[in-house]
């Protein structure tokens, strides 16, 4: 039985409405919003494609209020609308789309919304009167909980200069191609003044191409001369100026075309490369802000008075009040009596941490339980989270010549020596012919197969690793999985799943009867650990128990009586009345005050795990990190080669061991997640991210993976050396053309004019050669 609105399996006995079944009262509740605003066409596009509405408070929007943080978010403003665009992670097929863009039918104060399906996004037009945290919480409200962030760090999507620059070149090479036709036909003497026209028209188009489309190319080329480097820009540079030069010689000369043609395709294919080269994955965050990670605003504390500052207003010593699921953003001193955090994002530890009054609280930390009053003792550019996120910072890469570097100075080096040669031979041959030999030479050698190469190939394995979930920073960061030979691991978060997925109950049995008035008080809570119990009982319970006078006390537990007047408490051992508390984390379960069971819960592996762990042993050693306790290497029991394991590791301790495999030769790739995991990251020679939600923030890395790809690891590797093969292929493609081509216009066989058609199709050869070798091969 499916919820009618969200398609999640319903648990339990459904909760019903207008002749339709439903999980919770929250998509009830969407639901009839849509019904009373004629919105039920957004069924018809996608049965069951609604989304669940959160069940946290909305009170998280009232920063956006004040007018120093409105300002940073909205895009534009008058005395009667302001406009605002918020990112939303849950859009995921069309009839998002219809809800989204029919929002005026549920509020009339917002008076247009225009949906970005491919970037997530929503743009409002809203009038003044209605506030902004309203708006965000009228998203939330029917499933569209909004990421907040500050237009100022958004990215632009596209390079609108090379976007121009290709689409002059492209625009120019077609028109030189349709013009030059009937030269290709004989037709040049016959028809002379239609061609001396069309010939100063493919000029007027090639003009652009050269001092716009090009320029990157020739300042690069003339950078790399005045800082006396060679790189491929230099003879690309080369053949480019005498494509152009000696085509506009020819034109002016009233001879022809000259090599028009050639030379627009040239820079047309280039920008095409270039353009696959930058085409990364654009929701992708690999570097940001780390305020962004905090809440919007801080209640500070003055006197009586509570108002809301950003954080940068903060100062030592300040009062604030932090809520329910929101990041620290200080080192703090701990004012209220006692709170439960998270501190797995710093630590890495997957148990909650019960901190009391006095002690110090980090910043990155996440509270999890009622608001609490805290004193900064360090603001947030001071912090030790500050001081984790520094260390993070992506390593400035030195000059090292790749391969392409390396090709270009012997392809520059080689060119010069046979065009001289050339020009030498001919001079005792023939020197009328001396410029056309040399040209030929020039144009046939243009190394357009070569330049296109590698960022056809890598472009290509860019956007097939990152349909299958996994995302790189740029194509040299993909070269570097055929180096690897080590790969490390963190365990939580990364090998495992959420640290309460894994329950396990002790003590009395409990009854069918136990089991449901257990279920319906957990199903109601919203702490983490009521949310593993709801699902570890879920498959028990046929039919559930009525209770009465729940109560949710946060950071403790939860309370109900039952159908005979029972008092059912589940909790903290305190909580339920025992005098010490467990060192575990932990819930127990009490019964009229006394103690039933227990319920623990440990790490458990993701799916598949153990046999990805066993095919990447075939190919490389596997070491684990991990900050949890040793406790947990039971789970690796079942692998058939043990796996070098190392627990309680601090980041810095992490970082150490990968740099020590590294001066032990090895190459390693670092998989890991959260910010404790930054600096190894960074040490590693390849540093991987894993990401439950790839739109989500995301520490320094080269890359970034999602969490349910992790068990395609082995395939993604066995990509990474096919695509290496498959550009070695593309290579002797090039080395090939050009060492026929040029032995040929060395010897006088190739004129120009059939250099410049053989050039083109080189390029075209290679566009092709390269897709088709990086498409057919199937990831997994």
């Amino acid at each position: 039985m499916e919820c009618y609105h969200c398609g999640d399996k319903i648990i339990g006995k459904p909760i019903k409405g207008h002749d339709k079944e439903f999980c919770c009262t929250g998509c009830l509740s969407v639901y009839e919003i849509l019904s009373d605003n004629d919105l039920e066409q957004f069924y018809e596009f996608n049965e069951k494609s609604g989304v669940k509405p959160s069940t946290s408070e909305n009170s998280r929007y009232t920063p956006l209020n004040v007018p120093e943080i409105f300002e940073e978010f909205i895009e534009f403003q008058n005395e009667d609308i302001y406009i605002v665009t918020f990112f939303l992670p849950a859009i995921h097929c069309s009839s998002c789309i219809y809800l989204l863009e029919n929002l005026q039918k549920l509020n009339t104060d917002i008076i247009a919304s225009e949906a970005n399906f491919t970037a997530r996004t929503l743009k409002l037009t809203v009038k003044k009167g209605r506030k902004l945290s309203e708006v965000a919480a009228l998203l939330e409200s029917i499933g569209y909980k909004p990421e907040l962030r500050k237009q100022k760090e958004a990215k632009s999507s596209y390079d609108k200069k090379l976007l121009l620059q290709l689409g002059i070149a492209g625009f120019a090479f077609g028109s030189t191609m349709l013009w030059t036709f009937p030269e290709y036909l004989g037709l040049d003497e016959t028809f002379e003044p239609f061609r001396n026209f069309s010939a100063y028209l493919t000029l007027l188009v090639a003009i652009p191409v050269f001092f716009y489309s090009a320029s990157s190319y020739l300042k690069s080329a003339y950078t790399a001369i005045r800082t006396k480097q060679l790189n491929l820009d230099i003879p690309i540079a080369l053949g480019i100026i005498v494509l152009f030069v000696k085509s506009t010689f020819s034109i002016l000369s009233q001879e022809g075309f000259g090599y028009m043609d050639s030379f627009t395709g040239f820079v047309f294919f280039l920008l095409i490369g270039k353009w696959f080269q930058s085409k990364t994955y654009r929701s992708m965050s690999f570097e940001n802000d780390p305020k962004a990670y905090f809440p919007l605003g801080v209640h500070r504390i003055i006197g009586d008075k509570e108002d809301i500052v950003l954080i940068d207003k903060l100062v030592e010593a300040d009062r604030i009040k932090v809520f329910n699921e929101e990041i620290i953003p200080c080192d703090s001193e701990l004012l209220s009596d006692k709170v439960v955090i998270d501190t797995s994002f710093i630590t890495g530890e997957s148990e909650l941490v019960n901190m009391r009054k006095g002690d110090k609280i980090y910043a990155g930390s996440k509270l999890i339980g009622s608001s609490i009053h805290l004193k900064v003792l360090k603001t947030t550019d001071s912090s030790r989270f500050a001081d984790i996120w520094n260390k993070s910072t992506k390593r400035e890469t030195s000059f090292i010549e790749n391969r392409e570097n390396r090709l270009s100075k012997y392809f520059l080096i080689i060119v010069s020596i046979l065009s001289v040669a050339g020009a030498i031979t001919w001079w005792f041959i023939d020197p009328s012919r001396i410029l056309e030999v040399v040209t030929a030479i020039l144009v046939v050698a243009c190394p357009c197969a070569l330049a296109l190469s590698f960022p056809f190939v890598y472009g290509n394995a860019m956007r097939k690793f990152g349909r299958n979930g996994l995302y790189f920073r740029n194509s040299e960061e993909i070269k570097k999985l055929t180096d690897i030979d080590h790969i490390v691991f963190d365990k939580t978060g990364t090998l495992t799943k959420d640290r309460t997925e894994g329950v396990i109950y002790e003590g009395e049995p409990l009854s069918a009867e136990q089991k449901s008035a257990l279920f319906e008080l957990t199903r109601q809570s919203t702490h983490p650990y009521s949310k593993s119990i709801t699902q570890f009982l879920a498959d028990d319970i046929a039919v559930l128990a009525s209770i009465s006078d729940f109560q949710e006390v946060t950071g403790k537990g939860v309370q109900a009586i039952n159908e005979k007047g029972e008092h059912l408490k589940l909790g903290s051992a305190s909580f339920v009345g025992l005098k010490a508390e467990r060192t575990v984390s932990g819930s127990y379960f009490a019964i009229d005050g006394e103690i039933i069971g227990s319920f623990s819960f440990q790490s458990q592996l993701r799916n598949n795990i153990l046999q990805t762990i066993s095919d990447l042993q075939k190919d490389f050693k596997i070491t684990l990190l991990s900050g949890d306790h040793a406790s947990d290497a039971k789970l690796f029991d079942e692998l058939e080669h043990p796996i070098s394991m190392h627990f309680n590791q601090s980041p810095t301790d992490k970082r150490d061991k990968i740099q020590a495999l590294s001066n032990k030769g090895n190459k390693t790739v670092y998989v890991g997640d959260g910010l404790n995991d930054s600096e190894a990251l960074k040490s590693a020679h390849l540093g991987i991210s894993v990401a439950e939600d790839e739109f989500r923030f995301t520490p320094s890395s080269d890359a970034i993976i999602k969490s349910d790809q992790i068990q395609n690891l082995a395939a993604f590797f066995k990509f990474g050396k096919y695509a290496s093969t498959a550009l070695r292929i593309c290579l002797y493609f090039s080395l090939l053309y050009n060492t026929v081509g040029i032995t040929f216009a060395f010897m006088g066989y190739v004129t120009p004019l059939f250099a410049a058609i053989l050039m083109p199709l080189s390029s075209i050869t290679i566009v092709f050669l390269s897709t088709a070798l990086i498409r057919m091969y199937r990831v997994k």
